[in-house]
């Protein structure tokens, strides 16, 4: 599980909006065009900062058990 630290806090607000972005951009997920291109990014964005925060944040964790 993701500590409610500090850090985790802000990596997880930023990774969702990211998403939000991707997700709620003017023509974003289905059109084609420019405007679908920067959704995909932000959304892939997102998603990836999403997954390092997780990965970072529960190494973070097993290291101060140890």
């Amino acid at each position: 599980m993701i500590p409610k630290t500090k850090e985790a806090v802000r990596d997880t607000l930023i990774a969702s909006a990211f998403i939000a972005m991707g997700s709620l951009l003017p023509g974003s997920l289905l059109d084609k065009g420019f405007e679908a291109h920067i959704g995909g990014i932000a959304l892939g964005i997102g998603i990836g900062w999403l997954i390092k925060s997780v990965i970072d944040h529960t190494k973070g964790v097993n290291k101060s058990e140890s």
